[in-house]
């Protein structure tokens, strides 16, 4: 076992990255511009890309989603975690930006092709997520193949343009995700373990579905049990104070980095 300094790597098992969520709130899962701020740099390099038995939190995040917690690429794109608390409050801001509001159907500029790409073709996406609940990224290129019709994929242009035609590419499809992850409508919906080979080993390979926060919430029986609490306080709040209660809440555990914390949430 790693003799690991619980007070420098607080996260040493699945149970104690859990309570780490808990305690912080939203945190990314790998370093970022807010030192100490990540799932990383709480975990002890040896459970890190681990030299130990223990597969670490490229594992233990399978229990955290099944338990509950938010997951997604809403920290500048990358894979972060959240309560449902903060999730709510991030929903509340995010949802208010016109950058985001695209994804149904609002109105912005689409003068650059990664607009264009947000604004052609990420509610088509977001539609069809809603419409089936839960998706792998392999139907999502199914269906976007069958949705978007050409003349539509032809507007983007640009550089994407080869991830678009003549069918629609992963780089692409990631790209979409990232975005509708962003402005909160998409998270991971579930995670499964994969077991390969003739003795079924498993290495942490793993599979995931997309969601929309809003189907999450709805499941409160989830049979590995959840720290769901339809928490609502979010909705009592402005967009602008749901930010701010994000943002305090933060710098009061990473103090003098309410700059960077501006620039994140």
């Amino acid at each position: 076992m790693v003799n690991a300094d619980t007070e420098l790597f607080p996260i040493r098992s699945a149970e104690s990255m859990m309570q780490v969520i808990m305690e912080t709130g939203i945190i990314p899962f790998s370093r970022n511009r807010v030192r100490g701020w990540s799932i990383e740099e709480m975990t002890h390099p040896d459970w890190w890309f681990t030299t130990s038995e223990q597969l670490g939190p490229w594992d233990w995040k399978v229990d955290a989603v099944q338990e509950g917690f938010f997951y997604g690429k809403f920290v500048s794109r990358k894979s972060a975690f959240a309560t449902e608390k903060m999730y709510r409050h991030l929903m509340n801001w995010r949802r208010s930006l016109p950058k985001y509001r695209v994804a149904e159907g609002g109105s912005c500029r689409a003068a650059t092709v990664d607009e264009r790409l947000q604004k052609y073709i990420s509610p088509i996406l977001l539609s069809a997520i809603r419409e089936h609940e839960s998706l792998e990224s392999p139907q999502i290129r199914a269906l976007l193949e069958k949705a978007v019709p050409m003349e539509i994929r032809k507007k983007v242009g640009g550089h994407i343009e080869k991830y678009l035609i003549p069918k629609v590419g992963k780089q692409a499809v990631d790209f979409l995700l990232g975005f509708l992850d962003m402005g909160t409508w998409t998270v991971v919906g579930d995670i499964t373990r994969v077991y390969r080979g003739p003795d079924c080993e498993y290495k942490g390979w793993q599979r995931n579905t997309v969601t929309t926060p809003e189907a999450l919430l709805m499941e409160f029986d989830f049979p590995f049990g959840n720290r769901l609490t339809q928490d609502t306080a979010a909705a009592d709040c402005t967009p602008e104070e749901s930010r701010r209660t994000i943002i305090d809440h933060l710098e009061a555990l990473f103090p003098g980095e309410r700059a960077n914390f501006e620039k994140l949430i």
